[in-house]
Parts: structure tokens; C-alpha cells; sequence
């Protein structure tokens, strides 16, 4: 079974390099068969050289770089996410971020759980032995209460989609139709997966706030972007699969 890391970078030249060392030495403990795909998010840094040194050493990691266009406009980190899985190998992938506030021991977790037969797998921090660690407490009540209302509209059974981190069967990714790209696209893509009558599954995980930079997290614009999902999936304004 290959496993791919999918990762979105924008202006993480100084994360760059402890990312990907932190990825690649936790799949090689797992003796994975693994690829990284990180994304470059119109950066303005050196995020993009750092990654074409790296990708030299090591034929696993797949750069790839979306420049500046008029495709999308502010954040659109959702869309490097579908850039990177689209070009995914594994059976397997995981979105993890590129700024480290993912725990990398989930990812063992994750897959674990994959192979007992779930179809998307959450890194969560609100279900028991999770924790939303440093994410400071407005984030965590909207970001919360974001997943509660999705509970409540769709009866999804996990308790945090609003974090991108998971994993996910490729086949599920193919399936479902993914209209957002922004940060939008964590519950956008759990809410149909689960309607689509694919299993959900999670794992406890504990959030570390970002190592280096700036946060782009805009807590009114990504609520609002929630509740729009939310409002076109239970009026099936959206489609759900290709």
C-alpha cells in the first residue's frame, strides 16, 4: 500500500526544511512505501527553492508550484490540496499542513484505521484523548461548533472536519465533487463523503499552533464560507459525485 503526503506551503521557506524532514523520517519508521507531494502556494519566499533542493536528494518528494493567477483569488490553500491529490500515486492520502501544527505520530494512526476499513480518517482534537493544544479558545469554540452543526444537519459521526488534516482512500477523492478552495474544503469534502455514503472515521490528535510565520486563519470569512457549504449541501444546491 503507498501512502502520499500532500502538503500546501505559502511562505514557509523556514518551515520547509523540518516539514519534510519530519514526514519522510516518520514514513521510513513505518517502512512505507510513500511519495510527498508538496504544494507551493504562490509564495513570494524561497519556499519554491528550498523545495527544488530537497526534491534533488530525494526522488519521493514531488514539488509541485502554483503561481499567480486569476483562477482564484485570496486564500486558496483548498486548491493546492486538490492540485496535490490529483497528482497523488498512493492508495492512500494525507493532507497534512506545511506550517507543523499537525501531529506527525497521527499519521500512523490514520492509516491504521484506513486499513480496518474506513474511507476518510480524521486527525481530531475535539473527540477523547485529543486536544486542541495551543489553538487559541475562539478558534477552537468556531472551529468546533462548526463540526457540531454539521452533526446536527448531516449526522456526520466525527467530531472535527473542520481541520484539513486527514486521510483518506484516493477513490473517495475521485468520487466526490469538491467546489471550494479555500479552507473551506475540510468540511465541504467530510460533509459529502459522508453523504455519499462513504465511512468516516477519526483518530485523537493534539494541534500545535504554527512554528514560524504568520497566520492567514480569517475566523469571520471562514465561518461564513462553513455555513454556505453547509446551506448548499442540505438544499443539494451542490452536486455531491462526479
Amino acid at each position: 500500500m503507498r501512502i502520499s503526503f500532500v502538503i500546501p506551503f505559502h511562505n514557509e521557506e523556514r518551515n520547509v526544511r523540518p516539514m519534510l524532514d519530519q514526514v519522510s523520517t516518520y514514513a521510513r519508521s513505518q517502512k512505507w512505501e510513500y511519495e510527498i507531494i508538496p504544494v507551493n502556494d504562490r509564495s513570494t519566499d524561497n519556499t519554491q527553492k528550498v523545495l527544488g533542493e530537497y526534491a534533488k536528494k530525494d526522488k519521493r518528494i514531488k514539488p509541485l508550484e502554483r503561481k499567480h493567477d486569476r483562477e482564484a483569488l485570496g486564500n486558496t490553500m483548498g486548491l493546492s490540496l486538490k492540485i496535490g491529490t490529483n497528482k497523488a500515486s498512493g492508495d492512500i492520502v494525507i493532507w497534512t499542513m506545511g506550517d507543523r501544527s499537525d501531529d506527525s505520530t497521527t499519521y500512523g494512526y490514520i492509516v491504521t484505521k484506513i486499513i480496518e476499513g474506513y474511507d476518510m480518517v480524521f486527525g481530531s482534537r475535539y473527540m477523547s484523548g485529543g486536544s486542541r493544544g495551543s489553538l487559541d479558545a475562539i478558534k477552537a469554540f468556531l472551529s468546533s461548533n462548526g463540526t457540531k452543526l454539521a452533526q446536527l444537519f448531516f449526522g456526520v459521526p466525527v467530531h472535527d472536519i473542520t481541520n484539513a488534516f486527514r486521510g483518506f482512500r484516493k477513490e473517495v477523492f475521485q468520487r466526490i465533487v469538491i467546489e471550494s478552495n479555500d479552507f473551506a474544503i475540510s468540511p465541504e469534502f467530510a460533509v459529502k463523503a459522508h453523504l455519499a455514503g462513504f465511512r468516516l472515521g477519526e483518530v485523537p490528535t493534539i494541534y500545535t499552533r504554527r512554528f514560524e510565520g504568520a497566520s492567514s486563519f480569517k475566523i469571520i470569512k471562514m465561518s461564513l464560507a462553513y455555513i454556505v457549504v453547509y446551506f448548499r449541501c442540505l438544499l443539494r444546491l451542490t452536486p455531491i459525485t462526479k
